[in-house]
């Protein structure tokens, strides 16, 4: 099972909005005969692949061990607990049940109902987090949203002039192109790109521009041509529903009324992962909203103090009790930064 989490990362963000699947076949000896993944939305399912790259060697009697229950209906492909019991596979090992209500337990069923042993549940924390974006989005109908925050130790994310570049160190933008490259798209406000005027690509990372991430910016101000986002590699998206004087390149997406909508509407478009890199006041406005689902805040050993501007928004907190917190919590050195990663607590309404 720990390789065949190994094999459905290499689907990486390609997949959605289907999960990052992978799977291996076992001889009755317990040997490796063949592996597979889904390596893109509409492609071959990890559990075809795998039987596929079998070639001529018989299965019968062999065990498939998959990251997620096989899917038992028709979609883009056809049924893969159909060609699993075909194939003559006895045993399956599946990490984890499949929540999509056109799965939810009936691949399980069905591989049963023909005498296959299947068993459930190895390792199904390490897949729950594999697939949190596929998880969350079947959940919810919205795409993930990932909040990157950068400030100082005294709470500042830029001096009193606005300037805000090189807060941080080197290793920790290294680790920003990352977040950028494995995602679908970039979330800022217009403020955020009249002021910085930022590029929102990954770069000095493996990422070639088809797969550069969406820029998304979201707001009512007037935006001059040059600025970077509107000439550099990949699509820009502007959120808007005031004509605005934009490139031709440039999409509109107009009649989106909330921050709620506009995850929904990412989330049709195929871009389940959204990292915003906005400012405070965007950052507050979705942690009101409950909409961040994971929250990394890079904090450099320097301090601007009480003229800085603030790292967060008005969050409309008047008591200790009412306070947000992180669970899942990680915290890395990065250089000479801190990085602290992890889920908002949201309380109960």
């Amino acid at each position: 099972m720990r390789r065949a989490i190994e094999l459905a990362l290499q689907g990486g963000k390609k997949v959605f909005p289907n999960p990052r699947v992978g799977a291996v076949i076992l001889s009755p000896e317990g040997e490796t005969i063949s592996e597979g993944y889904h390596a893109f939305f509409g492609g071959a399912h990890a559990e075809r692949n795998a039987l596929d790259k079998a070639g001529d060697v018989d299965v019968t009697g062999c065990t498939m061990v998959v990251t997620l229950e096989p899917c038992s209906h028709h979609g883009r492909t056809p049924p893969c607990a159909e060609a699993i019991a075909n194939a003559g596979i006895s045993r399956v090992a599946a990490g984890l049940t499949d929540p999509n209500p056109l799965v939810a337990g009936k691949g399980i069923s069905f591989l049963r109902d023909r005498g296959i042993d299947v068993e459930v549940g190895l390792y199904s924390n390490e897949i729950e987090k594999l697939n949190e974006v596929y998880l969350h989005y079947t959940a919810t109908g919205r795409s993930f949203l990932h909040l990157k925050m950068a400030g100082t130790i005294d709470g500042r994310s830029a001096a009193a002039d606005g300037s805000s570049r090189w807060i941080t160190g080197e290793e920790s933008r290294t680790r920003v192109h990352e977040f950028r490259r494995d995602s679908h798209a970039v979330l800022i406000g217009i403020g955020t790109a009249v002021a910085d005027n930022p590029e929102l690509t990954a770069r000095n990372v493996d990422c070639p521009d088809e797969d550069q991430p969406v820029r998304i910016i979201i707001g009512s101000k007037e935006m001059p041509h040059h600025l970077k986002l509107f000439n550099s590699p990949g699509r820009t998206v502007v959120v808007t529903d005031k004509h605005r004087d934009l490139p031709e390149s440039v999409e509109v997406w107009q009649g989106i009324e909330t921050l709620a909508q506009l995850l929904a509407k990412t989330a049709e478009e195929g871009l389940g992962l959204i990292l915003c890199e906005g400012g405070g006041s965007l950052a507050a406005s979705l942690l009101k909203e409950h909409l961040v689902d994971r929250l990394s805040i890079f904090t450099a050993p320097a301090v601007l103090g009480s003229t800085g501007f603030p790292l967060m928004g008005d969050l409309g907190i008047g008591n200790i009790g009412d306070i947000l917190r992180m669970e899942n919590v990680k915290v890395t050195r990065i250089g000479e930064d801190i990085l602290t990663e992890g889920r908002v607590v949201y309380r109960a309404d």
